[in-house]
């Protein structure tokens, strides 16, 4: 297997890009009252809940998932913002996806905090892939 380079510039700035989706899609602008509900807590408690290392893992994650998108497509010869897609649709559904749908199903989540955590995941993912295919 070859380590062949990536772009760490594009890898920065998609899990930039990542983390501005995720305060996007968890605010009331997108799904974050049906996150809130699904999730059974309120506003105040999620206010109440606030931990910066939170934000911290939820960077750090981002990361590994932007470099892990990128090597995908170094190690495939991806090159395109078409290929950037597949590779973060396939990366969603196939990893994401398939994990968080078992765990769901037996911590018994609802369907909708599975669809609206996993779509998250999915449109993230592909946005890291055109990012990171579009500075191939």
């Amino acid at each position: 297997m070859e380590f062949t380079t990536i772009n760490y510039w594009a890898v920065i700035v998609s899990a930039v890009a990542y983390m501005v989706l995720g305060a996007l899609w968890y605010s009331p602008v997108l799904f974050g009252n049906a996150w809130i509900r699904e999730i059974g807590k309120t506003k105040e408690q999620v206010a109440a809940d606030f931990r910066p290392v939170n934000y911290f893992i939820a960077l750090l994650t981002s990361f590994l998932a932007a470099y892990g998108v990128a090597r995908l497509m170094a190690w495939t010869g991806g090159d395109s913002i078409c290929d950037g897609i597949i590779i973060g649709l396939l990366a969603g559904i196939c990893f994401v996806m398939a994990a968080m749908a078992v765990n769901d199903t037996f911590e018994k989540r609802s369907n909708a905090l599975t669809i609206i955590n996993v779509l998250y995941h999915i449109v993230g993912l592909i946005i890291v892939g055109v990012i990171v295919g579009a500075w191939r």
